[in-house]
C-alpha cells in the first residue's frame, strides 16, 4: 500500500506541474501507469514549454475548456446586426459565424475572429475562452 501512496504523491506533484487536476482512482496498477504517462509527457515537454505557461498565461489551461456553453433562448440569433466579432484564445467547439464571410464555424482555433450574439460572447471573454474585437 505504501507504493500506492507514493505513487498518488508523485501522481499529485506531476499533475501540479502540468497544471491539472489528478485523477486518483483506480487501482495501484493504475495509479503507476498514470505516473509513468505523466513523466514521459514531461519529459517530451522542453524547460521553455514549461515557462512559457507562466509567462503567457493564454497557453495555459482555464478549466472550462471541456464547458458546453449552450445558447440560452434570449441569446438565440435573430438579426445579423446583433452579432458581435470575438477572437477565439482556445481551439472553441461552438456554433458561430466566420468574421468577414457568412460561413457557418463548428470549430474555431486559438486567434481566428468568429461572430456570435453579444450574450455568448460575453460568457466566452468571462471564461477566459475568447477575447474581444
Amino acid at each position: 500500500m505504501a507504493k500506492k501512496d507514493d505513487n498518488l504523491k508523485r501522481l499529485r506533484e506531476l499533475a501540479a506541474s502540468l497544471g491539472r487536476e489528478p485523477d486518483i482512482s483506480g487501482s495501484a496498477a493504475d495509479i503507476a501507469q498514470r505516473v509513468a504517462e505523466l513523466e514521459e509527457e514531461l519529459a517530451n515537454m522542453d524547460d521553455t514549454d514549461i515557462r512559457d505557461k507562466s509567462a503567457h498565461p493564454e497557453n495555459a489551461l482555464t478549466g472550462y475548456e471541456n464547458e458546453v456553453i449552450s445558447a440560452q433562448p434570449e441569446t438565440v440569433i435573430q438579426n445579423m446586426d446583433d452579432l458581435v466579432t470575438v477572437v477565439a484564445l482556445v481551439t472553441l467547439h461552438t456554433d458561430a459565424l466566420h468574421a468577414t464571410r457568412d460561413e457557418p464555424l463548428a470549430f474555431v482555433p486559438p486567434g481566428m475572429a468568429f461572430r456570435v450574439s453579444a450574450g455568448v460572447a460575453a460568457g466566452m471573454t468571462e471564461r477566459g475562452l475568447a477575447r474581444m474585437q
